[in-house]
């Protein structure tokens, strides 16, 4: 009692009065008592992940029992993400793959061959390793971050570029590959919470694979047009000291491919054959990601092991990951997107559909201080989606891919666990760390009106 904090019992005392004061409002037609128990419910499990109260797995553990002890849907609905499909172990496998990529050495071997093509250049360097960031995150389905961040940081050690402005700039590529590719590379946990929201309102919504790589290419351009502008900025020596010699020294260390790497060259096209192919085949491609990691382990392939690609899941995480994914599916049996949409869209009448986007990215920004990606991604796909159709918007997931733009437009770094760590490798202080991510914020907010809303009209999203 003694060691907790001021901040901490406020944390406590917005999270126990928000729901109470939700539970006061009189039910009646449109706002029926399943609505009203399941916004205090999620709400009050929500900030216990938002403020960090509790661990995210006990949160996951409470959601679904919090939903059927209020009686807010019986018990089938609570749990229906475990037993309406494999979307769950579709999850678990993903990250399987994805330890079993990195145990095998390939997710190492394609960053530091991307590092042996800049010849001493760092502006190069620079989009090699933007390059090589985002085929490590394409093939690990977004679970590959930390190889990046790793791998850069190693660069900046090894060419002693610690609080120096190439340090910087190599950080700054580690940062965008492990939080902005998020935005538009395929990740199961991406598709199951986003269009499990949306389905809170929009019932038969589905997301694809290619979903967020093919409406987000203006936004994929935008990263290497930002480090580029940043390379200008910081007017960086532009020829480092060592480092060719240090990627091919690195990379010779390797040797040829072993016959662990060739193997999971092999299952990972394996892998994205049977996604791309499922036009054909019409198998759920849920099944992929639950076989295929099953063969790393199989005797005489042998890829990966029990100890580093099992014992490393994180099943807290998925747990919490179930429970955010369940939020769209109980919101739906409550009605609660048509609900908000009732009650905000007018409020919202005559705002011109560029402006709520861009307002969307401002709430994000805020909320991401507020909260964790992890909890904006459970809790507003489905309210958004019910604002955006409301005005018109055709995508009804556009308005929340603009609030998680904000994912990678931060001003600290505990508001991502991925820049927590990025930060925690000590080679920028937080002055430098707060000023790039400003400047930052400013040219995401340019190059989202001149490239990615023209874009998004073109094609008809909006």
């Amino acid at each position: 009692m003694a060691n907790t904090s001021v901040f901490t019992w406020m944390k406590w005392l917005a999270t126990i009065l928000l729901p109470l004061g939700i539970q006061c409002i009189p039910a009646g037609e449109t706002f029926t008592v399943p609505m009203r128990e399941f916004l205090v419910s999620t709400i009050f499990v929500i900030f216990l992940a938002a403020f960090e109260l509790l661990p995210n797995m006990l949160v996951g553990l409470l959601l679904p029992v919090a939903y059927v002890i209020t009686g807010t849907v019986p018990t089938q609905t609570a749990l229906g993400i475990w037993s309406g499909n494999f979307m769950m172990f579709m999850i678990v496998g993903g990250m399987i793959f994805a330890n079993a990529l990195d145990e095998s050495g390939l997710l190492n071997r394609i960053v530091l061959w991307a590092g042996t093509k800049c010849r001493g250049s760092l502006l190069k360097l620079l989009m090699a390793l933007m390059v090589a960031g985002l085929v490590v995150m394409l093939v690990s389905f977004t679970n590959g971050w930390m190889v990046t961040i790793v791998l850069c940081y190693g660069v900046v050690k090894a060419l002693r570029l610690e609080n120096t402005k190439e340090g910087i700039l190599i950080m700054i590529v580690a940062q965008i590959v492990s939080t902005a590719a998020l935005n538009f590379i395929y990740s199961p946990v991406t598709v199951g919470l986003w269009g499990g929201g949306v389905q809170m309102v929009v019932k038969d919504f589905e997301m694809t694979w290619w979903t967020l790589t093919v409406y987000n290419l203006p936004f994929i351009v935008t990263q290497f047009i930002i480090v580029f502008v940043f390379y200008k900025i910081y007017k960086p020596a532009r020829e480092l000291k060592g480092g060719a010699q240090y990627f091919e020294e690195e990379y010779a260390k390797l040797g040829r491919l072993t016959g662990r790497e060739k193997k999971a060259i092999v299952l990972t096209v394996l892998l994205f054959a049977y996604i791309i192919a499922q036009p054909w085949h019409k198998l759920d491609i849920n099944y992929g990601f639950i076989i295929i990691p099953m063969l790393f382990f199989l005797p005489g392939i042998d890829v990966a092991t029990k100890k580093k690609s099992l014992d490393n899941v994180n099943f807290g995480f998925i747990v919490f990951i179930a429970s955010c994914m369940s939020i769209g599916g109980v919101g739906a049996a409550v009605n609660i997107g048509p609900a908000i949409s009732t009650y905000v869209t007018p409020m919202l009448h005559g705002c011109p559909i560029p402006l709520f986007l861009f307002l969307c990215i401002i709430f994000g920004i805020i909320m991401n201080i507020l909260m964790t990606p992890s909890a904006m991604q459970g809790m507003f796909p489905g309210p958004l989606a019910a604002l955006g159709t409301g005005l018109g918007i055709s995508y009804p997931l556009l308005p929340f891919m603009c609030m998680f733009f904000a994912n990678d437009m931060v001003f600290f770094p505990y508001e991502n666990a991925y820049l927590l760590v990025l930060y925690g490798f000590g080679v920028m202080t937080m002055k430098d760390f707060m000023k790039y991510n400003v400047i930052k914020m400013v040219i995401t907010f340019v190059l989202f009106w001149v490239l990615v809303l023209p874009f998004w009209y073109m094609t008809g999203l909006i």
